[in-house]
């Protein structure tokens, strides 16, 4: 992701409480998690802004596992102590770790979290994190979630190992760098084509070349470094 993310907690199989309740004042639900250091598991959210940040972190491949709702810390306003849990604990392959709290914008100038922030972030880093963010969705790129999103879907579905094949061939003679519109007409697969890119995606043999762009027929594919 373009910004930088890092937890110490990190690793523990189930979150601090129970997120999924059934409860009607807010969304909760689970997602299955592709990336090894997560062991494939379910992950469990609280809101769908948290779900969406979730999609983003499954598609970062410098993200090597993450924790909802980590261990809890103490933090201090000035005055007296109080715990707080995180939304997420994130470690990326560098070693940094980082606290994340996941929340709508209006909610974080209602409570005043600008003021808070500076002592949250200090606890944080008391507690072993090397830092303390605040993911709006000013942050949440909402294009990025829904490429996410759509490459996520493809884990869940069996692609035809064959239209793989072909894709991964057509790929590499147009240099390991083509629109998607170019690999469906040089594939011959029609319609099927874009499936199998996507599936690429979604099992880290491609990549976009422009994640900022819809993943569409005009979107650019690349092979993935350590696949070339």
């Amino acid at each position: 992701m373009s910004r930088t993310l890092r937890s110490r907690h990190v690793g523990k199989p189930n979150p601090s409480r129970r997120i999924v309740t059934g409860r009607r004042d807010c969304i909760t639900g689970e997602i299955p998690s592709g990336k090894p250091g997560m062991g494939h598991r379910m992950v469990a959210y609280e809101g769908l802004l948290a779900r969406d940040f979730i999609l983003l972190l499954e598609q970062d491949d410098a993200v090597l596992r993450y924790q909802e709702e980590p261990v809890p810390f103490r933090w201090h306003d000035g005055v007296r102590w109080h715990t707080y849990t995180p939304d997420f604990a994130v470690e990326i392959d560098d070693g940094r770790r980082l606290c994340v709290e996941v929340k709508p914008l209006k909610r974080v100038i209602r409570l005043g979290w600008d003021e808070i922030r500076p002592r949250l972030a200090a606890g944080a880093i008391a507690a072993g994190y090397h830092g303390f963010e605040l993911w709006t969705e000013v942050e949440i790129d909402a294009l990025r979630v829904a490429n996410a999103a759509l490459v996520a879907s493809e884990r869940s579905f069996v692609v035809d190992e064959a239209e793989q094949h072909t894709i991964r061939v057509v790929l590499d003679r147009f240099g390991g760098e083509a629109r998607v519109r170019e690999l469906r007409a040089a594939s011959g697969l029609g319609t099927r084509a874009f499936r199998a890119v996507v599936a690429l995606v979604a099992r880290g043999e491609a990549e976009l070349t422009e994640p900022g762009r819809p993943f569409d027929d005009h979107a650019l594919v690349r092979r993935s470094p350590s696949r070339r």
